[in-house]
């Protein structure tokens, strides 16, 4: 697995995501802390959802196919988990697909986190936590989960064909983004136009406020590196190795 200054990227031939039938089961002292620390956030952020998160237990990474084991929780206990020890047993490590729109041009289109989300103005790839429809016979499905996110997040429907998983990133806290790469035939101004359009029909509810198209390679990463806004770690590594 090499190593950057970013974080673990992992080329894998086949992944396999085992979810666990039963959810993470809590003490009922952590669930009532996860339970009021909730209360306190939704006090500050009304918009904030309490959905569905995966979280890592342990992995086996095979020569060829990779078995990455989970089990269910919540975004109310994700949120709770950052305060704590990466060692602790009640730590979430967080999995979830990241859409890797790829336009015709080599861009990577990537979204600013709205201000009603738990991280407004950071940049990260289109995703987000699973969804009960991501997951189908104790499998998470990584295409079916990028394609929703897609359509949710920017209104883009991509072919099931043009998907593919191409690998997952390992930060420094076992935190797993699953690159799915989504070749589209747009450009990325076409995509940027299409997004603005989406984002003003009364039904659309993105999480973003905005949608930018960073070039693969060196020059993306210099992009990123020199953003104003924070941006997740994973993202720098996608862009590089994609």
């Amino acid at each position: 697995m090499p190593l950057n200054r970013w974080s673990q990227w992992v080329p894998c031939d086949a992944l396999t995501v085992v979810v666990d039938p039963l959810p993470m089961k809590l003490p009922g002292t952590v669930q009532g802390q996860i339970d009021q620390f909730w209360a306190e956030q939704k006090r500050r952020q009304p918009g904030l959802f309490r959905g569905s998160v995966l979280t890592v237990t342990h992995m086996d990474q095979g020569s060829a196919h990779h078995y990455l084991y989970t089990a269910l929780t919540d975004y109310a206990h994700f949120l709770f988990a950052q305060r704590l020890n990466v060692d602790d047993p009640y730590y979430v490590r967080v999995l979830f697909a990241a859409a890797c729109v790829r336009t015709s041009d080599r861009s990577l289109i990537v979204g600013v986190m709205g201000s009603d989300t738990a991280r407004p103005g950071w940049i990260q790839a289109i995703g987000g936590s699973a969804d009960a429809q991501d997951i189908m016979d104790g499998l998470f499905l990584p295409i079916v989960s990028a394609r929703r996110e897609a359509r949710e997040e920017i209104g883009l429907d991509v072919p099931y064909e043009a998907c593919a998983v191409k690998g997952y990133t390992v930060d420094e806290a076992g935190r797993i983004a699953i690159a799915v790469d989504m070749a589209v035939m747009a450009t990325s101004q076409e995509i940027l136009r299409h997004f603005r359009q989406y984002v003003q029909q009364p039904s659309a509810d993105p999480e973003l406020d905005d949608v930018l198209a960073v070039p693969l390679g060196p020059e993306g990463v210099d992009l990123l590196n020199n953003q104003p806004r924070p941006v997740v770690r994973y993202l720098k590594t996608l862009v590089s190795v994609l």
